[in-house]
């Protein structure tokens, strides 16, 4: 079977093409293209002769088929309040009616909040402990750590933190399985892009708040209102804001602490690729002492993310990572994103 998984990223949608257990294509499409010219990205999809395509999910719908989503869970995939226009947001409504309408199988996965494996108490007043990607690299993590170790899924107890173009997240596993997610909006420090956990009363006095605010207030934007390159972006450059952004991940990772007792810590993302950025995060943790690596990927062309969403989507479609799936309790998602926010029924 021909799964196509993927990755939403806030720089580039990766494309991983997964035909059975071995990768036949990958790409990497820079997300203004989605945003600009949805036809040109759906035609890419198109070509590849796809069975499925595991579509990119959002905050998390739970193991759905497209044409199932009512209206309510197609507004829960996108979050965007009406009148309120994101260009990527609008350009991924087009593609996926682009791509339904040529009759292809189009299935959306849960996020970390819908997995039952998380107990509930985690999951109080939240909606961000890690979207659909976020749950898919977690799931990754568990495959390539497990072959790493020669161990099974059981045997994998570790912390993955996400450092992406625009966001920072953490994912625990315990078990092999999915214990906790802090996702990006909820994470105790800056992205490169995004503000991370806000002051309440920050978030307060905007008097209303936007869309765009998500996508703005990281470290990026601290220096130089969002025009940072990524490999310029050093402690000796911008000593304060690479500080908010390195301890950021020091709270993350050792907040779980209380939780787990694990000391092994994976860092994946395009952050991880710049050793200005890599490099530091790593010697503070094992400062602290975690042991520290790169999370191992299947390919090293396209981000972990899109290839989670190819080996999940095998897996819910019966393939060879289905033992992975059935372990880690993603075939078992169930309900919204929204149940456990105490004002739901404003939202």
């Amino acid at each position: 079977m021909r799964i196509l998984g993927i990755d939403p990223g806030t720089m580039s949608f990766d494309l991983c093409l997964l035909d059975e257990s071995e990768i036949t294509f990958e790409d990497s499409i820079p997300s203004t293209l989605v945003a600009e010219k949805p036809e040109e990205f759906a035609e890419k999809c198109l070509d590849l002769n796809l069975d499925v395509m595991i579509a990119p999910s959002g905050m998390g719908l739970n193991n759905k088929k497209l044409e199932e989503l009512t209206e309510r869970e197609m507004y829960e995939l996108m979050i965007t309040r009406e009148g309120e226009e994101v260009p990527v947001l609008l350009g991924m409504k087009k593609f996926l009616s682009i791509v339904r309408e040529a009759g292809l199988k189009i299935f959306f996965l849960p996020g970390i909040i819908q997995l039952p494996t998380v107990p509930k108490w985690r999951k109080y007043n939240k909606i961000d402990m890690g979207t659909a990607d976020k749950m898919c690299i977690g799931a990754i993590s568990v495959e390539t750590v497990s072959r790493k170790k020669e161990t099974g899924y059981s045997g994998v107890n570790h912390l993955v933190v996400e450092l992406g173009g625009g966001y920072n997240s953490l994912i625990t596993i315990e078990g092999g399985k999915i214990i906790n997610g802090i996702g990006g909006t909820n994470f105790p420090g800056p992205g490169f892009m995004n503000a991370g956990a806000m002051d309440g009363e920050v978030a307060y006095l905007l008097n209303g708040f936007e869309k765009a605010l998500l996508f703005e207030g990281g470290v990026g934007y601290l220096v130089d209102g969002g025009s940072l390159k990524i490999e310029n972006f050093t402690r000796e450059a911008y000593p304060d804001a690479f500080d908010t952004f390195v301890e950021g991940v020091l709270f993350a990772v050792c907040s779980q602490k209380a939780i787990t007792p694990t000391n092994e810590v994976y860092l994946s993302g395009r952050m991880t690729r710049y050793d200005n950025v890599y490099l530091p995060i790593k010697s503070r943790l094992e400062d602290l002492g975690y042991t520290v690596e790169s999370l191992p990927r299947l390919s090293p062309r396209t981000k972990e993310a899109a290839q989670g969403y190819a080996i999940v989507g095998n897996g819910v479609y019966g393939g060879v990572y289905e033992p992975l799936i059935k372990h880690m309790e993603i075939d078992k998602s169930e309900g919204s994103i929204l149940d456990y926010v105490y004002w739901k029924e404003r939202l």
